[in-house]
């Protein structure tokens, strides 16, 4: 049984089951705690006009006036001012009032996890039919690019935290994948409508398609490339424009993509060393974030740049290379700390970022995975680095830096595999 109880009238030992305010909006680890000690006991009271109490969870001698405190049902109650409390995220985290919270990011991921684990699936297969020289299904492909939109405009976060799920031994059925969504996403963030959208995606997940025709012996070779090896390495835009040309539905555009995103401005790309003009808008577009994909990830000659690193690269690359606009419209979609981004904050816990703000740049939404004493949360939460209620307490937390997951033997891939699978 639950009872409605003042905050003023709790009493250490309650059982707290529920709150006046969602617990995701609240200072509080876990859903459903006992009062423990006073600093807890004054933290609800700061937080809270009033709580459920479950008697059936609190110590009897507690409950035996708890039926004579339902009053506070009939009486507003006053909320306490109390003076700023020092910080403990073991078990006082909060995430700013907002239509985010940590079940609808759940569901949200869920929901991108099947469309992106349903792509994967069809790349695997288109990559097997490329590699055999058979037709490809573009119309599939086109199904599956427009469900991938769909979730970009509604679950941006999400997708954006499933390009992390990287693997060394998968690298070109996991980087054209990832090149979409990121596509996807850059695309929405230029103000693409649907349509536009559809068709960037498309030929950013058909972009590597040639790879299929260069001997693995070169694709994937863990060493540096010979200059006859790279030249072949060189072919492959020419041979996926050439597998799939002959597809009267795919646009100009597409096959743009495909036959010239490694092409740059200064005229020093390949296969056709086109200039600044002659390389189409979307092809600029998945050019940079073809690049930004490939050092990012983990690969068999090399390791992987964190995102922070990448961009910096990416920016020191940009003169003569790629569109100054456009790199710097990316930099700021991905954000100063991308999301998939380790970072510790000042406080010495550990998270990932699963959230960008666009109007706080420096304060993400992060998942809290470890203590400040780095061991692993049981249960991890989300904290808004942007709310308001850290401007009213000691210490708020900030980033003090991005790491590396290898520092701490953080398993990124395993985390997302367990917040993203029902």
């Amino acid at each position: 049984m639950k009872i409605k109880v003042a905050s003023e009238d709790l009493k250490l030992g309650m059982y707290i089951s529920e709150l006046d305010i969602p617990w995701i909006e609240s200072p509080f680890l876990f859903q459903g705690f006992p009062l423990k000690n006073n600093e807890e006991l004054q933290e609800v009271q700061s937080t809270c006009k009033y709580v459920y109490v479950d008697t059936e969870k609190t110590p009897v001698n507690l409950t035996t006036n708890l039926k004579t405190l339902t009053a506070a049902k009939q009486k507003p109650v006053q909320k306490k001012k109390r003076k700023p409390t020092k910080i403990d995220f073991t078990d006082t985290i909060t995430l700013k009032r907002s239509n985010f919270d940590k079940n609808t990011f759940t569901e949200n991921l869920i929901k991108a996890r099947k469309a992106r684990d349903k792509t994967r699936g069809y790349i695997d297969t288109m990559l097997a039919e490329a590699k055999m020289g058979k037709i490809i299904d573009t119309h599939t492909a086109k199904t599956l690019v427009a469900e991938l939109a769909s979730n970009i405009v509604e679950n941006l976060d999400a997708s954006m935290w499933l390009t992390q799920l990287k693997s060394r031994d998968e690298y070109t059925a996991i980087h054209s994948l990832n090149v979409c969504v990121l596509s996807l996403t850059f695309g929405r963030a230029l103000g693409l409508n649907i349509n536009e959208l559809e068709e960037l995606g498309l030929g950013a997940l058909l972009h590597d398609i040639g790879k299929m025709r260069v001997p693995l012996k070169v694709l994937n070779k863990p060493g540096k490339l010979t200059n006859d090896e790279f030249e072949i390495m060189k072919s492959h835009p020419g041979m996926g424009y050439e597998l799939v040309r002959g597809d009267k539905t795919l646009s100009a555009e597409v096959l743009n993509i495909i036959k010239s995103h490694h092409e740059r401005l200064n005229g020093q790309g390949y296969p056709d060393c086109l200039k600044e003009d002659e390389i189409s808008y979307f092809t600029k577009i998945v050019s940079i974030v073809d690049v930004y994909d490939a050092i990012t990830s983990d690969r068999v000659y090399h390791d992987g740049m964190t995102p922070h690193e990448a961009l910096k690269k990416l920016y020191e690359w940009m003169p003569n290379n790629y569109d100054t606009e456009l790199m710097q419209s990316f930099i700021r979609t991905i954000g100063i700390y991308p999301v998939g981004s380790v970072v510790e904050l000042k406080t010495g816990h550990i998270g990932l970022v699963v959230k960008l703000s666009e109007s706080h740049r420096l304060k993400p939404v992060v998942m809290l995975i470890m203590n400040r004493n780095k061991e692993y949360y049981p249960r991890r939460k989300l904290v808004n680095l942007a709310s308001s209620i850290w401007d009213k307490r000691d210490g708020k937390p900030e980033i003090k830096r991005i790491l590396d997951a290898k520092e701490y033997n953080i398993d990124v891939k395993k985390i997302i595999n367990e917040e993203s699978l029902e």
